[in-house]
């Protein structure tokens, strides 16, 4: 009956694509298998507790003092990226809020014991069916948060086997197309910092009308004679 039921534990194991080196026992897998809820989770879209659209102090209660922090822009939005052992966490500079979540390396385990080297099939079975899709030659399954349209987890995958890679969890737009939609919806802030994370992309590009007179445009007879 132990053997069986070990048995059991290391397919369960090999099926979510941890093997047994990876500290996978038998009470964890059981208790896996039962949790498992095919579909998405409001929670999927967060780590460890840390949520998009959280504050920085948050960041740091959960994850605690980043190793180091650098400026990037990602699609016209300026960043403060936190750098963590296996994350990089993204924060709008015009609003202090958490809007990208990079996850790498073999340290970080999301819902179901999803981590780096799960398969395509353990992938579907938590967060539900999808098409695989390429962006610049790189695989990934995207999922969108349902009544959230721009926020997304995208799991890279290796092109040989289709097993997980890395994770992102993301209100930042992924193409130019999108961000040109979250422009014209005017997404709410507190749904997920798309309009204002997009404004401050778009006040640099505004014209800066500061230096023009204040004085009224005078007005123009026939001929083009000012009166």
């Amino acid at each position: 009956m132990k053997k069986t039921a070990l048995g059991l534990a290391l397919l369960s194991c090999v099926v979510s694509g941890v093997t047994p080196d990876l500290n996978c026992n038998i009470m964890s897998v059981c208790s896996l298998a039962e949790a498992a809820e095919k579909g998405l989770h409001d929670s999927d879209f967060g780590y460890k507790g840390l949520m998009l659209g959280d504050e920085v102090d948050k960041m740091r209660d959960i994850l605690g003092e980043p190793l180091y922090d650098k400026d990037l822009t990602v699609q016209g939005v300026p960043l403060k990226v936190f750098e963590y052992h296996e994350a990089k966490v993204g924060i709008v500079k015009a609003t202090g809020r958490v809007a990208d979540i990079a996850l790498s390396g073999q340290d970080y385990v999301l819902r179901d014991n999803v981590r780096y080297g799960a398969t395509s099939y353990w992938l579907q079975k938590v967060y539900g069916k999808t098409e695989r899709v390429w962006q610049d030659g790189v695989p990934y399954f995207i999922y969108s948060r349902p009544g959230h349209a721009h926020e997304h987890i995208l799991f890279e995958l290796n092109p040989n086997d289709w097993s997980l890679v890395k994770t992102r969890i993301t209100v930042l737009p992924l193409t130019d197309e999108e961000a040109d939609r979250m422009v014209i919806e005017g997404a709410d802030v507190e749904e997920g910092l798309e309009d204002v994370a997009l404004e401050v992309k778009m006040g640099e590009k505004a014209i800066d009308t500061s230096a023009l007179p204040e004085t009224d445009v005078p007005k123009l007879r026939m001929g083009g004679q000012p009166e």
